[in-house]
């Protein structure tokens, strides 16, 4: 089950000025909020019943009373957690931050990212004769890991900063452009699905906006959960960089799968030509 109370911290600055008051309320007494009704709640918060109605839609199916069955479930859990890195922080608190904070965004991941586009995007590799694959920042870590899997069985992935060496790539039939970007606005990416499109060649897009500019110049988008997104203390790519890493795994492990013997075998072509050569 996700954390609600982390889901409602990672989203209260999405929320209406209205919503963020019931939101706060809800941070600041979870474990009051359980005992109460939609129109004591909106008192407290100074807001309307139909306010809390609205927000706790957004928190969970179930609405309000599945909202404090989640509570519940939370209330014993130190609420430290959902906030961000303090300095005062002891290293075995971080470690609890991290671990509460990776294990949510995978759990959201789980439920934003579609089975039917990883499925496509495998086919499309599948049936590639050449990928390419490019992120900026930490981004190209992700597209780093993608080329490295995918070169053990055998499919050729090129992977580089240089976007004009990408850009001449892409120009022929029989080639796929996977492209990785948390916010989905890179200018290098954007460019590089353009010329894509330019000559009919596909566009894999990992990222957590499935709005975003490079998202609607995609065929197929990989959505990714991205919980620092409204944090205001974002030291580095953190959480998003292993929802990325996670979606690549994904995509990896159900190539795989569509031809299970045949890349089972060249995985292990991949660790015979390392363990005789050089180990």
């Amino acid at each position: 089950m996700k954390s609600i109370l982390f889901s409602i911290h990672s989203q209260i600055t999405s929320f209406s000025k209205s919503e963020r008051k019931v939101a706060q309320y809800i941070l600041d007494h979870p474990q009051q909020v359980i005992g109460m009704n939609a129109d004591t709640l909106a008192n407290r918060a100074g807001v309307s019943a139909a306010t809390v109605v609205r927000l706790a839609k957004i928190l969970s199916t179930d609405g309000f009373p599945g909202v404090k069955i989640q509570l519940s479930a939370e209330t014993k859990m130190d609420d430290s957690l959902y906030t961000e890195v303090d300095p005062k922080d002891p290293l075995n608190v971080v470690k609890q931050k991290m671990e509460f904070r990776i294990g949510h965004t995978i759990e959201q991941t789980n439920l934003t990212l579609k089975d039917k586009a990883v499925s496509q995007a495998a086919q499309l590799i599948s049936e590639a004769d050449d990928v390419y694959a490019y992120g900026l920042g930490a981004s190209s870590i992700v597209a780093a890991d993608f080329q490295q899997k995918f070169i053990r069985i055998g499919k050729p992935v090129v992977q580089t900063m240089d976007t004009h060496l990408i850009a001449t790539g892409i120009v022929k039939s029989g080639t796929v452009l996977v492209l990785v970007s948390n916010t989905g606005e890179t200018l290098e990416s954007q460019k590089l699905a353009d010329v894509a499109h330019e000559h009919d060649v596909p566009v894999i897009t990992v990222t957590h906006d499935e709005k975003s500019t490079l998202a609607k110049k995609s065929d197929i988008v990989l959505v990714h959960d991205d919980s620092e997104e409204n944090e205001k203390f974002r030291t580095a790519a953190t959480t998003s960089l292993m929802a990325q890493l996670y979606v690549m795994d994904l995509l990896y492990y159900f190539y795989i799968s569509m031809n299970f013997d045949e890349n089972v075998g060249k995985l292990k072509e991949s660790r015979d030509v390392i363990q005789k050569h050089f180990k």
